[in-house]
């Protein structure tokens, strides 16, 4: 990281000197924009091609307009929000952009500006961004880290933040993985692994295949929609990925990941057992971070041998091999992610009205908030809910023989 453009202030920045301006599209501010991303330690999630990618590929299916706001300081830059806003009724709502695929979700922040906000600043700063966004009744700022890389992150800090639903877990790396696996119940790992590959022998092994180019990572990411749609229907839950935009969007992290350098917004791994993709990773690296977009397993006969859990097994040893420093998996807390992730980062859920109406819909909004977050929180009443929804992904399976 080039902390050059990061430093601290020689004076106090007042709000109300900052300069907001909000432009339709990424590549209205990409200098300023890269300029940034540069000089801080950010998630791929911030980055300017993943954002981009993301405006071009699905925020027009999704009736989504960007509202990308620039804040500056005597025409320095100091903070970029990729915001959308969303219409849902009547209403108009601020979200950052990505929605449920970008799992960190937050400004660009300079140091010198995030220095001198505290609550109050910062939410008269947030009144000034809904003033030139114009037209806008609530914020919704989900998913956000309370800090990020050391740094307290100012939006998370608002007096309207609360927990949100899901926190990430991560993990930290080093290069010796060998010392890795001992900290993550290695003894263990070590002897499932040996398993899987005496089990795996007759029929050739195990390959973990990365993407090495445009048409094999393309290849690779129609295997994972097709894995993961059948995943969807069997777990009851509506598919993210069959929303408007969204597999042009991963499709093109693809095209930009090999139009230029811009190596790091798309990775895909793949485990090869007996001539087939039996489990896929996608997958992003910033600032030395692996942070997992996807992971799908084939439903088949080699499922009993959890290639999903070997895939992991050597991603996570290759990422060491690469000398990165952390790895997350995403929002959730499914199994395979406790099994290697010991560090959570909690999130939170900044629900901020600006308009009368946006009041009262921030009022509905926490209601249902406080209800998930008693559900997920209460193990019976999760696992139940988990349960009620595959028997509606079978009940709802094509052919699905009706009762009498």
């Amino acid at each position: 990281m080039d902390g050059s453009d990061a430093q601290a202030p020689t004076r106090r920045i007042a709000v109300t000197d900052l300069d907001i301006s909000m432009h339709a599209s990424p590549r209205a501010i990409a200098d300023d924009w890269r300029r940034l991303e540069g000089s801080l330690q950010v998630s791929v999630y911030q980055s300017f091609d993943w954002i981009d990618c993301w405006t071009e590929a699905a925020a027009g299916p999704q009736r989504i307009r960007p509202a990308i706001v620039a804040i500056r300081d005597q025409g320095r830059p100091l903070a970029i929000l990729p915001l959308g806003i969303e219409r849902i009724g009547p209403l108009r709502i601020g979200r950052f952009l990505g929605g449920e695929h970008a799992n960190i979700r937050m400004g660009l922040f300079d140091p010198a500006l995030s220095a001198t906000l505290d609550r109050t600043s910062t939410l008269a700063l947030l009144r000034r961004v809904a003033k030139t966004i114009g037209r806008i009744d609530l914020f919704d700022l989900d998913a956000q880290p309370r800090e990020w890389a050391g740094a307290a992150n100012p939006l998370a800090a608002h007096t309207e933040a609360a927990p949100a639903r899901c926190d990430v877990g991560m993990m930290r790396l080093e290069p010796d993985f060998a010392a890795v696996l001992k900290a993550h119940r290695g003894a263990k790992k070590a002897k499932k692994r040996r398993w899987q590959t005496n089990t795996l022998e007759p029929v050739g092994g195990f390959q973990l295949r990365r993407a090495g180019s445009e048409a094999e990572a393309l290849a690779i990411l129609d295997s994972y929609f097709a894995q993961k749609a059948a995943w969807f229907r069997a777990q009851g839950i509506d598919d993210s990925f069959a929303e408007p935009g969204v597999a042009e969007f991963f499709r093109a992290l693809v095209r930009r990941r090999w139009s230029g350098d811009s190596s790091f917004v798309m990775e895909l791994d793949a485990l090869e057992i007996d001539g087939g993709i039996r489990a896929i990773l996608g997958s992003g690296t910033r600032s030395g971070r692996l942070s997992g977009y996807f992971m799908s397993v084939s439903d088949d006969d080699w499922r009993r041998v959890s290639p999903g859990e070997l895939m992991l097994y050597e991603v996570i040893a290759a990422s060491c091999e690469r000398g990165l420093t952390a790895l997350d998996l995403g929002r959730g807390d499914e199994r395979y992610k406790a099994s290697w992730l010991d560090v959570v980062e909690p999130h939170v859920r900044a629900i901020v009205p600006v308009t009368p109406a946006g009041r009262a819909a921030a009022t509905v909004l926490r209601l249902a908030d406080r209800a998930e977050r008693a559900v997920r929180d209460n193990p019976k009443l999760w696992r139940l809910a988990k349960t009620v929804r595959r028997w509606r992904g079978q009940a709802e399976k094509p052919g699905a023989a009706e009762s009498d």
